[in-house]
């Protein structure tokens, strides 16, 4: 994400997206959040300023067999934040 961008962000949003850096290399600009309501909520408020994709992460189960590069919502434990 752009340092210009992400100072511009509320307060709350920069110390949120801080909790979930994702490393330099990767194209993701946060990485591992929760699968929870809170963190969408989140997600939601980031939507608003920046145009932004979300890649659901989760393990295949017994009942879902998930393909090799994404998750369901309903089955992921976590995801990840790109810009669209």
């Amino acid at each position: 994400m752009d340092k210009f961008i992400k100072f511009c962000l509320p307060l709350e949003l920069q110390n949120w997206l801080n909790q979930y850096k994702a490393p330099g290399y990767e194209y993701a600009f946060a990485k591992d959040i929760p699968n929870t309501l809170y963190n969408h909520q989140m997600t939601n408020r980031i939507a608003k300023v920046i145009p932004i994709r979300r890649k659901y992460r989760g393990p295949s189960t017994e009942l879902y067999r998930r393909p090799g590069a994404f998750c369901h919502k309903n089955f992921a434990d976590r995801f990840a934040l790109y810009h669209r």
